[in-house]
């Protein structure tokens, strides 16, 4: 699932509670609404990027470059997307192959000397073009391994597509030691990576089912009764005198409050009354609750 899905899946939960509560009477209206939920919402995928140091590619050697990627802070998240910036000189890239390896062990072929079989120059070496400066990504035109265009330096940049998929790492969790692997597989040239980047787009994943929350939540799987972008199933929404259990003292304050009640903690369906609908999520999340 791309970062632009999910911002969708996302600002279209969002605006489902924003226009209930504003009550949009006009096309216009609701389309103002709509755009400010995708710029406002705060349940969106999430970027971030982790780059390793710089360092000479060893003639018909390995260079590996590991960096970790702490633990959230905020609950559970999934990775969605992945990419990866190379940025090296290499007078034969055609000798070159890297890897990501995630924490759990999957591994990603980036590149697999590319332009073997030959892709504009004669032999069996492979692209023999100088330099890198590319993306790898799964949304790239062109794949990696066969892009050689003859007299261009650096020979392949832009967005290219890696040799394995990217998405394989999708629903993994981010956290843990990574690796960056580059490696020169022929005697005769060295060179040097300049930058190695690693842009990593996470979601929420509160239940822990390998699926973003705000993905579940749109698709039905998991509910969201008071539209506050968490399935309820990780929440406690119930628990309106917070303490981590739904008891009596709740009940006692969601019936004091019976009725109309606009913006009121007891709503917990979120509909501006307090009825029998509330009283059927309190029921429900009875006892210990909120745990994620």
């Amino acid at each position: 699932m791309c970062v632009e899905a999910e911002k969708i899946y996302s600002a279209i939960h969002c605006a489902r509670r924003f226009a209930m509560k504003y009550a949009p009477t006009s096309v216009e209206t609701l389309g103002i609404v709509l755009i400010l939920t995708v710029l406002l919402c705060e349940n969106l995928a999430r970027a971030e990027e982790w780059c390793v140091s710089s360092a000479v590619i060893p003639d018909a050697g390995v260079l590996d470059r590991p960096f970790t990627v702490a633990p959230p802070t905020n609950g559970a998240e999934i990775i969605v997307s992945v990419r990866v910036q190379i940025v090296a000189t290499h007078p034969w890239v055609g000798d070159l192959s890297a890897r990501l390896i995630h924490p759990s062990g999957v591994t990603i072929q980036l590149l697999d000397r590319p332009g073997i079989p030959s892709q504009g120059y004669p032999g069996p070496w492979g692209c023999g073009g100088d330099g890198l400066d590319l993306w790898l990504s799964d949304n790239g035109t062109l794949a990696a391994e066969s892009s050689c265009p003859f007299g261009q330096n650096p020979v392949l940049t832009g967005m290219l597509r890696p040799s394995s998929p990217l998405s394989a790492l999708a629903g993994l969790a981010p956290q843990g030691d990574w690796k960056l692997i580059i490696q020169d597989a022929v005697i005769g040239d060295s060179g040097t990576l300049t930058k190695g980047c690693i842009e990593i787009v996470t979601a929420s994943d509160c239940n822990h089912n390998g699926i973003s929350d705000a993905i579940d939540i749109a698709s039905g799987t998991s509910l969201d009764i008071n539209f506050n972008g968490v399935p309820d199933e990780c929440g406690c929404i119930a628990d309106i005198q917070p303490n981590g259990i739904v008891d009596g003292a709740d009940l006692s304050r969601l019936l004091s409050r019976w009725g109309s009640c606009p913006a009121c903690s007891e709503d917990l369906t979120g509909d501006g009354n307090v009825a029998a609908d509330d009283l059927a999520v309190l029921i429900a999340q009875w006892g210990v609750c909120g745990g994620q």
